[in-house]
């Protein structure tokens, strides 16, 4: 009985790895990395031409098998992005389908600059270094958009586009201008999430917008706690009211033209003494001559509708906690608590 059950295993155990080669020889997926330009007088072959000897081969077997299903007589004049693993299935269809756009996802902080934003894109290479702020500041540039938004007909007189550049996620077609879909994406953000939120909000649009909204740039910067922002808003508002300094640390970095990340503490103590640099607000009274980052409409909101308090002085301990002072001498005393 043994001799004769041990050819019925062997034929089931060939069986199973038959099956399983033939599965992988259909199914098995290939794993590209690339990009195909289809040109009008290109064929299928040009997609042929990506595969190894091996892949092609299983292309072929697979396209025997299912002619009826598979149609290649149309090849789009586009280019075709491969970054996945895929089976023969999934491959053809991808060739038949109406190629994608390529798309790159990228994210704006909040918090950032525009000498924040053209550091990490240039980090990234999507861009040379400087060409977005260059961008940004032409007043040619400008002078087209302020004819289309309104927000920046009423600023007719900046020379930045600086805090209309909205903080978002944005999908960039990699196959046209990286900079310019992205500011137009970045204003009609601005336009659609904070321009008609307070118009909606106030019913009507603010004449000094964007010289009370500033103050929003040095919120973002100085409070991350979005318990804390209307509070914050209103001491820096009402300082600015009786011409007190703001005394914003952070605001310095700006007329170094630099990215945030590279003004550290030690570098704003070495130009805390600075008198030319107009964004110096611990020299000088006035307040900064434009904003200094993009800020989220939560923290234009909260500058908006600030909180109405007796405090006039805040500082921040080692661990990030606000703490809060109505007189000179409750901010001393705070400092000698928590500094």
């Amino acid at each position: 009985m043994k001799s004769k059950s041990k050819p019925k295993i062997w034929r089931r155990i060939l069986l199973i790895i038959i099956i399983f080669l033939w599965y992988r020889f259909l199914f098995w997926s290939i794993t590209l990395d690339s990009k195909v330009t289809v040109q009008a007088w290109d064929n299928f072959q040009i997609f042929a031409d990506s595969l190894s000897k091996s892949e092609q081969f299983r292309i072929k077997f697979y396209l025997f098998f299912n002619q009826d299903e598979v149609n290649l007589s149309k090849i789009q004049v586009w280019n075709y992005y491969f970054s996945w693993s895929y089976s023969p299935s999934s491959f053809l269809s991808i060739v038949q389908a109406w190629p994608q756009t390529n798309y790159s996802r990228y994210t704006v902080l909040e918090w950032r600059s525009i000498y924040d934003i053209d550091a990490d894109l240039t980090k990234k290479w999507f861009i040379q270094a400087w060409e977005y702020i260059a961008f940004v500041t032409d007043s040619t540039y400008i002078s087209k958009y302020i004819t289309r938004y309104d927000f920046l007909a009423q600023a007719w007189y900046i020379s930045s586009l600086e805090w209309f550049l909205y903080p978002d996620t944005y999908n960039i077609d990699v196959e046209k201008g990286y900079i310019d879909q992205l500011v137009y994406l970045q204003l009609q953000a601005f336009k659609n999430k904070v321009r008609n939120k307070i118009y909606n909000q106030l019913g009507f649009f603010p004449y000094d917008f964007y010289k009370l909204i500033s103050l929003a740039s040095v919120v973002e910067k100085e409070e991350r706690n979005p318990n804390n922002k209307t509070t914050v808003a209103w001491i820096l508002l009402n300082r600015i009211k009786v011409w007190m300094r703001i005394d914003a640390d952070i605001t310095l970095c700006y007329g170094y033209q630099m990215p945030y990340e590279s003004c550290t503490p030690s570098f704003i103590a070495s130009k805390i003494s600075d008198s030319n640099n107009p964004y110096n607000t611990r020299w000088n009274a006035k307040f900064v001559p434009q904003p200094i980052s993009n800020p989220s409409f939560d923290t234009i909101d909260a500058t908006l509708n600030y909180t109405d308090t007796d405090y006039m002085f805040y500082l921040h301990d080692s661990s990030g906690n606000i703490h809060y002072g109505k007189t000179l001498d409750q901010h001393n005393q705070n400092k000698r608590n928590y500094l």
